[in-house]
């Protein structure tokens, strides 16, 4: 009888195990996993954000990156390359981005003596530098999207998101293990019952975004599979760049020889990798200028058109021509699908992490399931002190109330935290000089340092104080951020609506909305909160009363 009763028990066992592990794993790497999840819904928009952010950078009337002539993207070329030649000379590398509708300057990139990299932006018809004052400088949405796979701190934040995006996987499996009747309850929402109605939040926003996340997850790993699984290629290969040029099909990087040698004309070399690929050009870099190693590579122009919907991109082209002779070296025709690249796969891949197919209406799809996911998450994390405060559990002796304090600290700064540090950015953005050195840097900079505030605000006050400060201070700045840019650049969502500048109204509304929900939230929260003071209240009467 023993031995059947221990048969009967081992699923049980099982869930409960799979319970701990996906509580404590969830905890744990929920505050992570909230930021990724949260930047990398608002980095779906990483280009309209850029355009918001972006005040000044109007498209010029004499030049328009769609309808322009190859005269006009010669001319573009010959401004940038004399740029180049005059303020770098020595450098390793040139790199001239033509006007497009993202971006309508000349946009220019070069290392110098310290291999470091600098940027420039010339206007699309004069040429000349535009400064600070003309144009802020800023990260825009890419701040997010930086955010979202890598923390701003390089190859060692890409592997932090990896360690945590395994765990997200093991929490999703696990919770899927755990949960009954997941999709019985995806229906079931009870409001004002404390646990329970975060609990249904959380499983309905589990159910809701589940296949969305193990996609999210999955592709996010095999786009940075290299970095992640990097033996085979270091064991292979003496360097990285021989192993993509052989996956990719394309010469092997040439090393400097030391040899000077004068760099054919970077407009000719332009030109005949336009008749090459029969098709306008949208990128020109040169790698060793001045060598006689020099290579250029010239990149044909996206068309988004010809790729909507799809998940394999046609090839935009790509001539790669020696640039000291002109010879051509390699031709990737434009107009293929790479089916027969090694990384097709990752590519694939790739597109499916960050929307880029099917136009605004997927981004919108994912915006509205990444934003599930984020309050699954959150949920998540203030399930775990709900049922703890309510269970009052002394999982840790007498460090018990220490160690969850700590957690609550946490789950504020992580949550609305991070919310105010998100909307604050666009503050940021607006507010800070045009002329402070260093400016797309000290936005970043000001970011964390308002997150941090966030931490040691949690940690000062009393914990039901803190979400409500911080949900408000969200509220307010979302809800004023529309005056905020009318005050500072003139600019408010009835002109957008008269320039039809649908990507401010759109970014703007979406703001506001996010304000009318944090002042939902406060107000519940103060319900609350006045519902258990009067309980409380009740029950010191009712205490008095029997003595």
């Amino acid at each position: 009888m023993k031995q059947a009763t221990a048969v009967n028990n081992e699923p049980g066992r099982f869930r409960q195990a799979m319970a701990w592990l996906h509580t404590w794993g969830g905890l744990v790497a929920s505050w992570a996993l909230f930021a990724i999840f949260l930047t990398g819904t608002i980095g779906v928009f990483d280009d309209d954000i850029t355009h918001w952010m972006n005040p000044e950078r109007a498209m010029v009337g004499e030049f328009d990156p769609q309808t322009n002539t190859q005269q006009q993207r010669l001319d573009a070329v010959t401004k940038g390359e004399a740029y180049l030649r005059d303020i770098a000379p020595q450098s390793h590398l040139w790199r001239i981005r033509l006007p497009s509708e993202v971006d309508p300057a000349i946009g220019l990139t070069w290392e110098n003596e310290n291999e470091q990299f600098q940027q420039a932006r010339l206007h699309p018809v004069s040429g000349e530098l535009l400064t600070q004052k003309q144009e802020r400088e800023t990260q825009g949405g890419h701040h997010f999207v930086h955010m979202h796979f890598e923390f701003h701190a390089g190859t060692a934040g890409i592997w932090l998101v990896g360690f945590f995006t395994m765990i997200m996987l093991v929490a999703l499996v696990s919770g899927i293990i755990i949960h009954k009747r997941i999709f019985k309850d995806f229906f079931t929402f009870r409001p004002g019952k404390g646990q329970r109605s975060w609990l249904d939040a959380h499983n309905a926003s589990s159910v809701l975004s589940l296949p969305f996340q193990l996609m999210i997850a999955y592709t996010g790993l095999i786009v940075f599979v290299t970095v992640y699984m990097p033996v085979g290629v270091i064991a292979n290969y003496d360097h990285p760049r021989t192993f993509f040029a052989e996956v990719f099909n394309q010469p092997e990087h040439r090393p400097e020889t030391g040899i000077q040698a004068e760099v054919y004309p970077v407009t000719e070399l332009f030109e005949k990798a336009e008749a090459l690929m029969e098709k306008p050009a949208s990128f020109i870099s040169v790698e060793h200028p001045g060598d006689s190693s020099a290579v250029a590579k010239v990149f044909g122009l996206f068309e988004k058109e010809k790729n909507t919907g799809r998940l394999l991109f046609l090839s935009s082209g790509q001539v790669i021509l020696d640039a000291v002779t002109g010879e051509l070296l390699h031709i990737e025709a434009p107009d293929l699908f790479d089916k027969s690249n090694a990384f097709a796969a990752q590519r694939i891949m790739r597109t499916l992490h960050f929307a880029n197919f099917g136009g605004y209406t997927v981004r919108w799809i994912y915006f509205i399931l990444g934003m599930a996911g984020t309050i699954m998450m959150a949920t998540g994390a203030i399930l775990f002190m709900v049922k703890r405060r309510q269970k009052s559990l002394n999982e840790f002796g007498a460090q018990t109330p220490k160690v969850y304090r700590a957690i609550e600290v946490l789950n504020i700064s992580a949550i609305s935290g991070l919310m105010v540090a998100c909307v604050a950015y666009f503050w940021i953005n607006r507010l800070l000089p045009l002329d402070v050195p260093e400016r797309a840097s000290w936005e970043i900079k000001l970011f964390f340092f308002i997150w941090l505030g966030s931490l040691l605000h949690a940690a000062l006050r009393p914990a039901s104080r803190a979400w409500i400060e911080q949900l408000s201070l969200f509220a307010a700045l979302c809800l004023l951020l529309p005056i905020l840019n009318w005050l500072t650049t003139g600019h408010h969502l009835i002109s957008h609506f008269i320039e039809g500048d649908w990507l401010n109204v759109g970014l703007e509304l979406t703001v506001v909305l996010f304000g009318v929900l944090g002042v939902c939230s406060v107000k519940i929260l103060k319900s609350k909160q006045h519902k258990a003071a009067i309980q409380g209240s009740s029950r010191y009467k009712t205490k008095s009363e029997a003595a």
